[in-house]
């Protein structure tokens, strides 16, 4: 009975000091800093150690991607997590994707906010429609803003951004958004902020104010998708022209 007794304790303290030896060889060796910094487009390479495979992870590819060897590139503007792992253990690392390029302070996005909130942020507006209020003197580059809402509650969002910052507007919208549709005829674009259907939140529209101004206009998808007619987001524009008419005279 002892003898079972001393070989069933060896047995337990050789599988115990195995446990802890794997679990310590199994560890990650992060090399790389825990948050990196990039423009968009730029690549960087993380440096990793593990006596196992190590497996790289994007929590959102619109900002970032990540090879099977660590390379990350910097996709969109914002923010998200590489997940380093190797069964054993597992480290993140914060991506910001920083832009080149700041034309003009973006308006709100927030869908579904209130015209008080807005009114709030923006101070009291220039001018206003029965679904809309706009704002002159908002930015040297972008001197018109103007939101829409439904029900009190914001569905769109808009600037005039002037013809002679159209370079930097394109590098400024492609820095941010995912091109889906370009019509250089027309002088119009069609960005999104995601790469699945089930990920946009918000479809960027670029057009001709007037001969001195383009438009950006910022649309709820969730609100297009919801309505039968296909013309709603040139209805939407329509009141954005309206609202700048009543500004730009």
């Amino acid at each position: 009975m002892k003898t079972n007794f001393f070989a069933l304790l060896t047995l337990v303290c050789a599988l115990t000091f195995s446990s802890c030896s794997k679990d310590d060889g199994d560890t990650i060796d992060l090399q790389t800093p825990s948050e990196m910094i990039l423009n968009s487009k730029q690549t960087a390479q993380i440096k990793a150690i593990s006596k196992s495979p190590i497996r790289y992870e994007s929590k959102n590819e619109f900002n970032a991607t990540v090879s099977d060897k660590g390379l990350v590139k910097a996709n969109f503007v914002g923010e998200t997590e590489i997940k380093v792992t190797n069964g054993s253990d597992s480290k993140s690392i914060t991506i910001k994707v920083d832009p080149k390029v700041n034309l003009y302070p973006e308006p709100s996005i927030e869908w579904g906010i209130t015209k008080s909130q807005i009114i709030a942020k923006y101070g009291k507006p220039d001018t206003e429609t029965a679904d809309g209020i706009g704002y002159s003197g908002y930015s040297s580059a972008a001197p018109i803003a103007m939101f829409l809402f439904e029900n009190n509650r914001l569905k769109s969002s808009a600037v005039t951004v002037k013809t002679s910052y159209a370079s930097a507007l394109g590098s400024f919208l492609t820095e941010r958004y995912l091109p889906i549709d370009v019509d250089s005829d027309k002088y119009t674009a069609m960005f999104v902020n995601g790469l699945k259907s089930e990920t946009i939140t918000t479809a960027v529209y670029l057009s001709v104010y007037n001969l001195s101004n383009l438009m950006v206009t910022y649309l709820d998808v969730r609100d297009l998708s919801s309505r039968s007619n296909n013309n709603s987001a040139d209805t939407t524009i329509d009141s954005f022209r309206t609202l700048a008419n009543q500004l730009v005279d």
